[in-house]
Formats: C-alpha cells, structure tokens, sequence
C-alpha cells in the first residue's frame, strides 16, 4: 500500500457499529471525524459498483473463481442507502438553518449533506435479460422487473442526484437509446413503482454518455463511456457492433472462431459466456474479451481537452470509468482493462499531469488499487454480490466519500476481510468503517 494511503476505523451505521474495536489502536472510538473541529470537505458523495442484482441462487462465474450472492446483493445496497442517509443528514441537529437540498434550501456552514451517489456500473446481471439453459432472451419485463427491485431500494435515498454509469450488463439490459432517455419502470408495468421514483438513466441532462460536472469550482468530475467502442455498443436485442466485433476478432482467436462458427452472431448476439475467450490470451491481451470495450477517438478528444482545461484552470479532477484503465489494478491479466487503456491512460498521465486525483472503476469485483508515479490512485471497488459476512455485521462494500482541501477522504465497508481497499481482521463481527485516504 502506497504512504500516501491510511486505513483508521470510523462509526458504521447503527445496524453494524461496534462500541468496541479491538483491531486498530489508531481507532476514533466511534468519534466521527466530520465534527465541528474540522471544516466541512468542499463536496461529499456516496459511492458503490456491480450491484448486478439478479433473483436467482447463489453460483460461481464461468470460470469458477467467484462465489456470486446475486440476492444478498440486494441487503448490501440498502445497507448503502441507510449509510448515505445517515451522512446526508450528518449534524443536522447542530444546524439552525439546514433546510432540504433537494428543494433548494441552504445547508449550514456547520455540516455537508451527500451531493450526489454514484453507482459506476452494473446494476442488474446479464441473466436478467438472457437465458443461459435455453439460449433465448427472456422477456423484457423480467429485467423491468428486477430493475425495479433496485431502484425501489435506492429510491429511499434522501439524496436525490445519481449518477449511473454504463458497464457491460447495462448493455445486455438495456438499448442504448433507454440508457439515455431512461428507463420508465411505470410506463413498463412495474405498478408498484412510485411514479416520481428514482429514473434509470446513465446519460447527462443533455443526452450524453460521457460528460464532465463541477461539484466545486476547483473540482471537475468526468464520467466515462468505457463502451463507446463495444460489440454491444447499441444495446440489447439491437444487433452487435461488426466494427467492434471486428476489432475483437482480430485481437481474440477465440472469438475470431466463434464467430466462424456462428454466422449469425450479430443477429443473435450470442457471445458472452459462450465460448472459452479467455484461452491461450496471455498477460495483458486479456482484455480482448467480449465483456470489455474501448473508449473511442471522439470521446478521447474530449477527455484531452478536459483534462487540459482543468489543467490550465489548476482543477483537480475525479474520474468514473467502469473498466479498469490501469494494468497494475488487474493482477497482471488484464482480464478487466479498457480494450484501449494504453491510450486513455496516456492522456491522464500526460495531459492530466498530476490533476486527475483519483480513476474510480468496479468490474473487477475482488477490487483493487494502484498508486502511480504521479500519485493518481486508480481505485476498484469491490462488488456487493462478493459480501459473503452480511449475516455477522458486514454492511458490505460501499463508501462515503468526503473531499477536501487536503485530501479526499474514502469512508467505507470492504466485501469481506479479504477487501484490498477496507481490509479488517477475519473472523470479526460488526466490523466499522475504515478509512482510505488521498494526500492531495
């Protein structure tokens, strides 16, 4: 772990706060840190990955190496929700004039309430769309309606902004054209959705998958579309990409014979899960998978010229990208990168040169975390489907994350003891929240 990176136990929610911690002598005692000795950070946001809720029994993966809790994944995310309402409304008995953000009131100098929550990709699974014992799609009202059971638990959120961003079952699930006008669960049947519930959507007010936000005037967030170049790039049942399936066929013999084997792949979109893709690939070439994608040259162009404003402008800068773009982050396979990281990379590196603080990716849902040369921290956060101690007071992965003048500040529940981001001693119940800090 990087010097620049501490771990300290902070208060958890009351359903899985200790009185007693035993492992940490650097420990507040449950004393929150965001008391009134210290200034309020500059913006506050609650953060998870890979929900990827599905109402099947648990399974391992394709390749066996992950046990996937598809329902408890459900638990973990209203867990994060009663978490975020708890720092929404941090110190609201202190305050005299704290009124509710989302109609426009104005909050105290005395507390910061949750700006907005970012879920970085993920939400339902692929076999809310697809059935693998028959080899059909279901239909569509079957991920409506498992969709639905989602966003009725993030709906109880008091903070009102989320930010979706796109990952790989977003496209199983949905079209592109949904992901950008958002999902309708009232007008799909869901009956039981409140009507002015939380929409589904992962594109700007302005209809664009990748875009930039300024929750401070010397702070810019960019979310990425890691799919821009995808074989899935239009969304369910709207036929493959044949330029990106190209493209993939070149890099992957696998699927280069898959698809030989399978003339009609683009019409039936039957790829992922499907074929060993992963055989004789070695090392970073891993990447070259079907579940992966690439950023492409228009939306690179942009990322350039973003960083290079923020740059000029002394900005500091957060990324969301769902796919991983640092090789060190992946073990080493490469199983999880941007098909084109080498080239976002470079341009966070060099153009970024410092002012990109932090690239937040899921995907890899064991997690994971780099520091480089330029102290940039590439963070992976951890799946709820992985929460395996729920049961013994382990809220699950999730985190609140408080930025400030000199550091951002993770505060926050890892998958299991084995968390490469908020690791705790095995074996312990109702484990509390540890820190993870960013030295600006």
């Amino acid at each position: 772990m990087d010097r620049r990176t501490h771990h300290h136990h902070l208060k958890a929610p009351a359903r899985c706060s200790s009185s007693d911690n035993k492992t940490d002598k650097a420990s507040t005692s449950g004393k929150n840190p965001s008391s009134s000795l210290h200034p309020p950070p500059l913006f506050k946001f609650g953060l998870l990955a890979d929900i990827q809720y599905c109402d099947t029994d648990d399974r391992t993966n394709f390749s066996g190496s992950q046990v996937r809790r598809y329902r408890n994944a459900l638990n973990v995310a209203r867990n994060a929700v009663e978490h975020f309402n708890l720092h929404h409304h941090e110190l609201e008995e202190d305050t005299t004039t704290l009124n509710n953000t989302t109609t426009g009131g104005a909050r105290s100098a005395k507390t910061r309430g949750i700006d907005f929550i970012v879920h970085n990709g993920d939400i339902i699974d692929h076999q809310c769309a697809f059935d693998f014992q028959t080899d059909s799609f279901k239909p569509i009202s079957e991920g409506r309606r498992q969709l639905a059971d989602v966003m009725e638990i993030l709906d109880q959120s008091a903070c009102r902004e989320w930010i979706f961003t796109i990952g790989n079952h977003e496209l199983y699930n949905f079209t592109r054209r949904e992901l950008i006008d958002g999902v309708d669960l009232k007008k799909e049947g869901i009956e039981s959705y409140s009507k002015d519930g939380l929409t589904f959507k992962c594109a700007s007010e302005d209809g664009d998958l990748y875009y930039a936000k300024k929750p401070h005037e010397k702070w810019k967030v960019i979310i990425l579309n890691p799919y821009d170049v995808s074989i899935y790039s239009k969304g369910r049942e709207q036929g493959l990409d044949e330029e990106a399936l190209s493209l993939l066929r070149k890099h992957n013999p696998n699927a280069d014979k898959w698809c030989d084997e399978n003339p009609d792949v683009v019409q039936t979109e039957r790829m992922s899960g499907t074929f060993p893709y992963f055989k004789d690939l070695e090392g970073l070439n891993g990447r070259w998978v079907p579940f992966n994608g690439g950023v492409g040259a228009t939306q690179l162009e942009w990322l350039r010229a973003e960083l290079k404003s923020s740059k000029e402008n002394e900005e500091k800068v957060l990324i969301f990208c769902h796919l991983l773009v640092h090789p060190k982050t992946t073990s080493g396979t490469g199983r999880t990168l941007l098909w084109n990281y080498d080239e976002v990379l470079e341009v966070i590196q060099k153009v970024g040169d410092g002012c990109v603080k932090c690239v937040f990716s899921g995907h890899q849902h064991e997690g994971g975390v780099h520091v480089d040369e330029l102290g940039t921290h590439f963070v992976v956060l951890e799946s709820p489907m992985l929460a395996s101690d729920e049961d013994k007071g382990h809220p699950g992965p999730f985190c609140v994350v408080e930025v400030n003048e000199t550091s951002v500040l993770m505060k926050g529940f890892g998958r299991s003891f084995e968390s490469r981001l908020f690791p705790y001693e095995e074996g312990l119940e109702n484990v509390e929240a540890l820190e993870y800090k960013i030295a600006l």
